[in-house]
Formats: C-alpha cells, structure tokens, sequence
C-alpha cells in the first residue's frame, strides 16, 4: 500500500500505478490491499481511464478525477 489516510476513527487506503493493464500488474497492485483485512475503503488510483469501477471491494479510480473531487 502506498499511503494511508486518517481522519479520526476512519481510515482509507490508497495503492497508486501508473496502469493496471496487465494481469501482473493488477495482482501485484490489488494484492497489498487485499491483504489487509479490515473493512475501511480500499482504492487503487491510475492514470487509466477505462477498467474503472469497483472490483473485489477494492475501487479503481482515475488518478486525476480523484484529485478533482469527480
């Protein structure tokens, strides 16, 4: 996981890549995430802009839309 943000009692968790095209990539990004087993928001932020959505309860988000609040 690349950073965690807290506020109060609630905790998120962000992985960041560039792209998660690949099936390697995709397991490596989504594999630190799965392994932390609580149930706060896990997000995996890209610079893709389609395979975008929520898998697993881990969601993936375009990096840019996240940072513009979209």
């Amino acid at each position: 996981m690349d950073f965690t943000a807290v506020m109060g009692n609630d905790v998120e968790y962000y992985q960041v890549a560039m792209t998660i095209l690949s099936e390697e990539t995709k397991k490596r990004e989504f594999g630190s995430l799965e392994a932390i087993r609580d149930n706060f928001p896990k997000t995996v932020l890209t610079m893709d802009r389609f395979n975008l959505g929520n898998f697993g309860g881990i969601r993936v988000v375009n990096v840019i839309d996240w940072m513009l609040g979209r």
